[in-house]
């Protein structure tokens, strides 16, 4: 990779390092809590396993949400401010009841639905007060029904009121500009589409709107601004991310140049866009005995993913592809974060790591560095499309202009004449050089060429004239403006002094005879160009005829030519 790209890279992580360092400084103490879990069926109760001491876990292990019931205990030291909320990972599941036991021995018990639960806004929790108790507490007992993620036991908590928006007023509007931040690419994308209509650019927007959407309702920012269901956060976070993995797919389908990886590996990379909807559509809606697979199923279900994405990098990359040093670049942390949020979830932990946190920034580092890759692809293909333009233009040029003296030719003119005739040019003149031929006989070919040249260096094109070689010893003028015959004539009569000038082998002048024909704007005429050349050519021919070196001059009406007047030099 280029020195610049690193030195960008180092800089983001030197920006987002402190941040992860301040996240860990500000993590609260562990509780001086003792937690016990034990699984139940939905017709037994807490004090119906109390005492089974088989059936308990009191420690971080053997979490799991095969039995349809999952009591939680929490036994609370006897000193120290009490708890006031039960906070756990934002998951859905069928009913909650929660018993706050006194050390007095008397019970309160409160039951809770998903809509009690408060989710947070600054990280992906919920929360719900604790019945009070009417002695200090002694014991929390959590019972849950039917949850479908296992970090809703393993990530319950005790805690007081302040920590049930999972961070501080400060993380709230440090996430929120990290959502505004993604969201900028979009305005990028969207610049750059307007000058290269390429596909890319659009999913890439399409990944950056996905991808800032996960960020907004997984940190819990959305929460702020918006009073939404747990079903309803749950679906949004499921298939945002699921469409950001989708649109990012179908981006390195296409932003990858051409050759750099085969027709199957773009194919597998789309075929992304129905594999990962299907499990997520699982993963949320999954019920009955498939409640307790769905998550780690779901986990599963990315590990193909990410093997398409690692061997079309890999392939891509040792093909030579410069598009795919910003994707290995943009999707590493999000590969790893992703394996790591996928082994533990499918059990090589105690408990599944959510890496919310990491997650949030592997996100933007995908999202800025692979804009860094979009702009630098956009000004590659800008590059290629403007030379393009530009050697299409020198073949038209080529195909429109006379090699030998560089003015127009007649296919130039004729594609050019009716433009040129409603923009003001109203007359028309061919000059042909006199007795041409024998400066090609006396003096050869390479000296006619000479002449030719400089003849077009005289009738070179201004404002008010466009040069035409005809063919051979012809050339021809369109003029606009006034003073039409005056100026004509000037470029006719300069010729012998031009050659004279720029050829002095030759022993003799080489003159020029001019027809002119000049329309009358107040006629109305509307004389096509084979008219006005033919009316031209007439009155050539009758200039050589009265000696040569001289104008014949006319106007152009409707049917005919007005009487010709000579111009002699």
């Amino acid at each position: 990779m280029a020195t610049p790209f690193f030195r960008i890279l180092l800089a983001l992580i030197a920006i987002v390092a402190p941040a992860a360092i301040s996240q860990v400084a500000r993590a609260e103490p562990a509780q001086a809590v003792r937690v016990c879990h034990a699984g139940a069926a939905l017709t037994e109760t807490y004090a119906q396993i109390a005492q089974d001491t088989a059936r308990w876990t009191c420690g971080p292990t053997n979490w799991s949400i095969l039995p349809p019931r999952s009591i939680l205990r929490f036994e609370l030291p006897g000193t120290g401010t009490p708890p006031t909320l039960l906070i756990t990972r934002l998951t859905r599941f069928s009913a909650m009841r929660l018993t706050v036991i006194g050390r007095d021995g008397r019970s309160v018990s409160r039951d809770v639905t998903q809509s009690g639960m408060v989710p947070g806004t600054a990280d992906w929790v919920m929360s719900t007060q604790l019945p009070q108790a009417p002695a200090p507490a002694r014991t929390v007992i959590v019972q849950i029904d039917n949850p479908r993620h296992v970090g809703m036991l393993s990530d319950a908590r005790l805690g007081p009121a302040s920590a049930g928006q999972g961070g501080t007023l400060t993380d709230e509007l440090a996430l929120a500009a990290l959502c505004g931040m993604l969201a900028m690419p979009l305005l990028f994308n969207f610049m750059f589409y307007r000058v290269l209509r390429r596909p890319f650019l659009l999913w890439h927007a399409a990944t950056a709107l996905f991808m800032a959407a996960t960020t907004l309702v997984t940190s819990g920012v959305i929460n702020r601004f918006a009073a939404l269901s747990l079903t309803t956060l749950c679906v949004l976070s499921v298939y945002t991310w699921a469409s950001g993995m989708v649109t990012a797919a179908f981006f390195s389908a296409d932003l990858i140049e051409e050759g750099m990886i085969d027709v199957h590996h773009r194919r597998l990379l789309r075929l992304t866009g129905v594999w990962i909807p299907l499990w997520s559509t699982f993963y949320l809606f999954a019920d009955g005995p498939l409640r307790a697979w769905a998550t780690p199923l779901y986990f599963m279900s990315f590990l193909p993913v990410f093997g398409v994405f690692a061997w079309v990098m890999t392939v891509a990359r040792l093909r030579g592809s410069r598009a795919i040093n910003f994707q290995i670049a943009a999707w590493a942390p999000m590969l790893i974060t992703g394996l790591i949020r996928v082994a533990t979830g499918m059990g090589a932990t105690a408990a599944p790591l959510e890496l919310q946190f990491e997650q949030h920034l592997s996100i933007a580092l995908e999202v800025i560095i692979t804009s860094l890759g979009v702009a630098d692809r956009f000004l590659l293909l800008k590059r290629e499309r403007d030379e393009a333009k530009a050697e299409a233009h020198r073949h038209r040029q080529e195909a429109d202009h006379d090699p030998l003296t560089g003015l127009l030719n007649r296919r130039g003119l004729e594609q050019r004449f009716a433009m040129l005739l409603a923009s003001g040019f109203s007359a028309m003149a061919i000059i042909d050089l006199d007795l041409f031929k024998m400066v090609n006989d006396t003096h050869g070919h390479a000296t006619g060429d000479d002449v030719l040249r400089a003849v077009a260096h005289v009738l070179a094109a201004d404002d008010q004239t466009l040069a035409v070689r005809w063919g051979g010893e012809e050339f021809l003028l369109l003029l606009a403006g006034t003073d039409i015959a005056a100026r004509a004539e000037r470029r006719r009569l300069a010729i012998p002094v031009r050659v004279a000038t720029d050829v002095p082998s030759l022993n003799r002048l080489v003159t020029a005879s001019m027809g002119l024909v000049e329309r009358i704007p107040r006629d109305g005429s509307d004389l096509s160009f084979s008219d006005l050349y033919n009316h031209c050519d007439r009155l050539l021919y009758e200039a050589k005829l009265r000696g040569r070196n001289r104008t014949r001059y006319g106007l152009a009406g409707q049917l005919a030519l007005k009487p010709a007047i000579t111009a002699k030099a």
